[in-house]
């Protein structure tokens, strides 16, 4: 059976809260359908977009059962448990395969420790034990090893099928994909340059400005694959002056206002996040509208 379990484009899920601190299953719910009528292949909950690492194991479970019932089979629920605490990395592995998710990931354990590779390994194992579940690893800053030859070794382990690489060095990116004859799902993270993934090898994007620009993102997929690179490239510029924006005004809480004002009430950043201002909102509201994202 092959390991490429996603291609194409899928967000990675906002967590909508009410003033609470509740989570709004019925804007998940909204943000769902609405991705999944724009080109979306699923979704990749929990992780630093979905402000996983921040929430209970409680609110982390309630996410997952409610994108998987949501979801309902229209595409690839991947969820995130990577944790401070290894335990609840594991207890959430062990939930996902009960509610239903397709695959698992994590970040590297805990940053407050540089473990090395073979505890790096260890701790995969265990995740991919417990889930049962094709296990998706995670490239990013946190890890400072060599992560090719990290994931050479991983690879090689029962239920590991790839990485979500958010990393910049896209030659390694592609040193990556060749491993395993290329069965291996190599996803790409930084949105900004999902066209640099794609030429260098990756199968599919994963990002957190997908939840306000699915269908611009999955124009420039299409575009990629049909071979069009200079039209692919000015898609990428144009998606890139709104993802611009969207970090100028901070990620998480841009594209939360941006979904509220498309009809997704999406709350505030999880505390201490703060939220946008009046200001700040009216600004960025006129900023979207100069460059004509939708208004």
């Amino acid at each position: 059976m092959s390991n490429i379990l996603l291609k194409g484009i899928a967000p990675a899920l906002i967590t909508p809260f009410d003033k609470n601190g509740e989570i709004l299953k019925e804007s998940i719910k909204k943000n769902i359908d609405m991705n999944y009528g724009q080109g979306a292949k699923g979704f990749y909950i929990c992780g630093s977009t979905g402000e996983g690492p921040v929430l209970t194991v409680d609110k982390r479970k309630a996410v997952a059962e409610a994108t998987v019932e949501y979801s309902n089979g229209r595409g690839i629920v991947i969820n995130h448990v990577g944790a401070a605490s290894p335990e609840e990395a594991i207890l959430l592995s062990r939930h996902a395969k009960e509610c239903g998710c397709d695959a698992v990931s994590s970040v590297v354990p805990n940053f407050y420790y540089k473990y090395n590779d073979n505890e790096i390994i260890e701790y995969y194992k265990k995740i991919a034990d417990a889930s049962e579940l094709p296990v998706i690893a995670y490239a990013q800053g946190l890890y400072t090893g060599d992560i090719v030859a990290l994931m050479e070794k991983l690879i090689k382990l029962d239920g590991i099928i790839g990485v979500k690489f958010t990393l910049t060095d896209f030659y390694s990116l592609h040193r990556i994909k060749e491993l395993n004859g290329g069965d291996i799902n190599v996803i790409n993270g930084p949105d900004e340059m999902l066209l640099c993934g794609l030429s260098m090898g990756a199968d599919a994007g994963i990002g957190s400005t997908y939840n306000v620009l699915c269908s611009e993102y999955c124009k420039l997929y299409d575009l990629f694959m049909k071979g069009d690179i200079r039209a692919a490239q000015e898609q990428q510029y144009k998606i890139n002056r709104v993802v611009t924006l969207i970090i100028k005004y901070g990620v998480i809480r841009s594209i939360k206002y941006i979904l509220t004002l498309l009809g997704v009430d999406s709350g505030e950043a999880v505390f201490p996040g703060t939220p946008l201002t009046d200001a700040e909102k009216a600004s960025l509201k006129q900023e979207l509208t100069d460059i004509g994202y939708f208004f």
